[in-house]
């Protein structure tokens, strides 16, 4: 087995240092080198032989195990994070559509006959728009638009003369449909005049 010569500084830890004792940083530099054959004490080099093998060998494989060992608890820490985050803002979601549950029970104990439960199912519409508009959520504008697959879906189409619209605009909306910026959360449910 072949031995890898490498070099290693030795630094002076000697008490009876000359530049503690007094003396000026040159004549310290010149005693030191005297006593190391010539060269300074500080920058005097020392050759070690290593075997190259086992030894080295050993103490890279530990490295890349607590490597990945690293990088696996990391992950594990980040998969944690996001599911706590997702649940905590589910709960915040669902504690705001607990007030429209409320809005519709109250409705349904209603004893003032239809035009109370009518009254009551308003108020939670309007509480349940406020809520999704709260969130970002918009409806998508159709009836009378141009017809977009991208935000309609056809569910049936009219004659253009008995809707008296113009072709391919939208004669009806049978569902409304959401966004949420410029991501489509569910497409409106047309029918489209031909």
């Amino acid at each position: 087995m072949s031995k890898i010569p490498v070099r290693v500084r030795s630094f002076s830890t000697d008490s009876n240092d000359a530049s503690a004792a007094g003396e000026p940083a040159d004549q310290a530099s010149r005693s030191a080198g005297a006593d190391a054959g010539g060269q300074d004490r500080e920058t005097q080099e020392t050759m070690v032989k290593l075997e190259p093998g086992k030894e080295s060998l050993d103490v890279w494989r530990d490295r890349a195990l607590r490597l990945q060992a690293e990088i696996e608890n990391f992950r594990k820490r980040q998969r944690h994070l996001a599911e706590q985050q997702i649940a905590t803002e589910r709960e915040q979601l669902l504690r705001a559509f607990t007030r429209v549950a409320d809005d519709l029970e109250r409705a349904l104990d209603a004893r003032s006959g239809i035009e109370g439960l009518r009254q009551g199912v308003q108020v939670t519409y309007r509480n349940l728009m406020r809520l999704l508009s709260l969130e970002g959520v918009e409806t998508i504008p159709a009836k009378g638009a141009w017809f977009d697959p991208a935000l309609h879906e056809a569910v049936s189409t009219a004659s253009h003369l008995d809707a008296g619209v113009e072709p391919q605009r939208v004669f009806k909306v049978t569902e409304r449909g959401y966004r949420i910026g410029d991501r489509l959360l569910r497409p409106a449910r047309v029918i489209v005049a031909v």
